[in-house]
């Protein structure tokens, strides 16, 4: 008889107490926790760049649609590196119009939530789990930007490119190599939204005091921790990802994209997601969802909720379970940024 790995692992949690576990009593509490989580969650991350590179923006691309025009823009996020975005603008919604980034899961990028296929022919097979959230968002007056994030679409390694259309993405390679310089993939993609945000603020269409985010899967990280760290994110909905690193990435197979080296020792993902109090946030979560388990999004449901309490934002913060697998619910989420933005 021996001892498996499975209890090394169960005890390296059980030994663990995350450093900035949330635990506060009082405002004063909370401000001394989030600023000292930040920075070393963004520290875990991998940093950013101490100096932004000049965007130098440039649209490829237009198209009119109807209702709204559809752009193809290129900006640079840091040297060496171009972001290339979709950018869809309603008609007759008027001037200065709130701003949502929206932002994909794995898939074949952002093509995938403004209902195209890979080749950029229209859809006509339906919707996949994402359901084309960006459509929805551009046709209530919103303006939306669909970011393509690293390794996925068009912005996959060129020899992953043929296998593109599939889903097949760059995560792994891109991931790997990331962690060898000491950075992430979760903070590339961070900072890529961070820099899509500078962006925004040079379209003069864009009211910059009402800008939201909203993101399923792996686009629910980049959009919860994005939101997390960067307050010119006024609301957020985050769609099948919310949860506990235990009872997610740690306990199922995950994508590699998903990983921080060291950061349990600091937060657990609600903590993380808590950063984003008081400002309104929807956590959309199907009861199905194999991947993120249910009974860990409530779990991490309810520390959000002590948090919120203490703040006395009650109210802006809600969350749509439903019955569905891994996918996108809809069902409160664009009404949720009618109200809130």
């Amino acid at each position: 008889m021996f001892i498996r790995p499975d209890h090394f692992l169960e005890q390296l949690y059980k030994e663990n107490v995350p450093k900035y576990s949330f635990s506060a009593t009082t405002k004063h509490e909370w401000e001394i926790w989030r600023d000292n989580l930040k920075k070393v969650f963004i520290d875990k991350l991998g940093g950013f760049p101490e100096k932004r590179a000049e965007l130098n923006p440039r649209i490829i691309e237009e198209k009119d649609l109807g209702d709204y025009t559809r752009q193809r823009v290129v900006y640079t996020i840091m040297e060496s590196l171009d972001m290339i975005s979709y950018v869809l603008i309603p008609k007759n919604a008027g001037d200065k119009l709130p701003a949502i980034v929206a932002c994909h899961g794995h898939g074949y990028g952002g093509k995938e939530i403004i209902g195209l296929k890979f080749d950029g022919s229209e859809q006509t097979d339906g919707a996949t789990y994402q359901k084309n959230f960006a459509l929805e968002l551009v046709k209530r007056g919103f303006f939306v930007i669909v970011p393509e994030l690293l390794g996925f679409g068009d912005r996959t390694l060129e020899k992953d490119g043929e296998k593109a259309h599939t889903g097949h993405s760059s995560c792994y390679h891109i991931s790997t190599n990331l962690l060898m310089y000491g950075k992430t993939m979760p903070g590339m993609r961070v900072y890529e939204i961070m820099r899509t945000i500078d962006y925004l603020f040079t379209r003069s269409e864009v009211n910059t005091d009402r800008i939201g985010c909203m993101g399923i899967s792996g686009g629910g990280l980049v959009g919860s921790f994005t939101t997390a760290i960067d307050e010119r994110i006024k609301v957020a909905v985050i769609s099948g990802y919310v949860n506990t690193f235990i009872g997610s990435i740690m306990s199922i197979y995950h994508c590699i994209d998903n990983f921080i080296p060291g950061i349990i020792k600091y937060a657990e993902l609600s903590d993380i997601v808590g950063m984003i109090a008081p400002r309104p946030l929807l956590i959309e979560s199907g009861t199905k969802d194999p991947i993120f388990p249910i009974k860990a999004t409530e779990e991490a449901v309810c520390k959000l909720e002590t948090i919120y309490k203490l703040l006395g934002a009650n109210d802006k913060l809600d969350k749509d379970i439903f019955e569905g697998d891994h996918e996108i619910s809809g069902a409160k989420a664009y009404d949720w940024f009618v109200k809130w933005l």
